[in-house]
């Protein structure tokens, strides 16, 4: 069996997605594509293993770890549920941002 593997790659020009990537390989001229590619490939599959938790995953952890927490300010006051689940719903807002 060879030590390489080779692989070849066709790009629809009549999509832009994969028009830009042909184009910014031919750009690489003098450069190694090989390297390139292995690079890119190593990076996606990394980030997909580190991304083991969506951003669903996390509001759902987040929500219910609020449910079981009473706020209470400096001065002693404790929340009504009225404004507890205002502030939930504020800090589940406020992870919209992130998508």
């Amino acid at each position: 069996m060879p030590n390489d593997y080779r692989i070849n790659v066709r790009f629809h020009l009549n999509n832009p997605k994969e028009k830009a990537a042909a184009e910014y390989l031919q750009s690489l001229q003098g450069k190694s594509r090989n390297r390139f590619a292995v690079e890119a490939i190593t990076a996606a599959i990394n980030q997909k293993q580190a991304s083991t938790f969506s951003l669903e995953d996390i509001r759902s952890i987040f929500k219910e770890e609020l449910q079981n927490v009473s706020f209470v300010s400096a001065g002693k006051h404790t929340i009504t549920e009225k404004e507890q689940l205002e502030n939930m719903q504020n800090v589940l807002s406020d992870l919209d941002m992130f998508e």
